[in-house]
């Protein structure tokens, strides 16, 4: 019998939450170094990623290193029930709590066209090797990525968070890449 969302929600936040900070840094050191070599992010100047909540890999430091290298990276803001839009982020320091508790840009940074973004990361509770991402049940990603090309998208992920399927409906978005501190998981050909 397979989990639903709710029940593998549950199971994801439980396992997060045990994680030490000792670890978590080590995870995020790890995964931030993954990313800079590759070569997509090489190449994007605009860069969308998130500042992490609770249980998910921080990329605070690969988003100061792109700014410090005149690169423009986006961090989403909640505009409304289920929808995000991307904001110019000056600095992991000047980020305010927006909607929902979830850090984001200062009041009044510019927004990107989405079409526009070379690379977006992408954070989420779980992931399987399918592309199936689990998210915090609002929809704001699904929505947010339903028109953009796949091919800028890369999930970010501890190992823990890889599992062995995720459930899934109509609406969600497969996410062709997906990288932990350890793993390179590709649905690209």
């Amino acid at each position: 019998m397979t989990q639903s969302k709710k029940e593998l929600r549950k199971v994801m936040r439980d396992r997060l939450r045990r994680v030490s900070p000792a670890g978590q840094t080590r995870r995020n050191t790890a995964i931030c170094t993954r990313i800079a070599v590759l070569p997509q992010y090489k190449k994007a100047g605009r860069i969308m990623a998130y500042l992490n909540m609770p249980g998910e890999a921080s990329l605070d430091g690969l988003m100061e290193q792109a700014i410090r290298e005149g690169r423009q990276v986006y961090v989403p803001r909640c505009v409304g029930p289920g929808r995000m839009e991307a904001v110019l982020l000056p600095s992991v320091a000047a980020a305010e709590t927006g909607a929902y508790g979830i850090r984001t840009a200062p009041e009044g940074s510019l927004a990107a066209d989405p079409a526009d973004l070379d690379m977006i990361l992408i954070p989420g509770l779980a992931f399987d090797v399918w592309g199936h991402r689990l998210g915090r049940g609002a929809g704001f990603y699904d929505r947010f990525l339903q028109s953009l090309r796949p091919a800028g998208m890369l999930a970010v992920a501890w190992d823990m968070q890889i599992v062995p399927l995720v459930p899934i409906e109509a609406h969600d978005v497969i996410i062709p890449s997906v990288l932990t501190e350890t793993r390179y998981i590709t649905q690209l050909k």
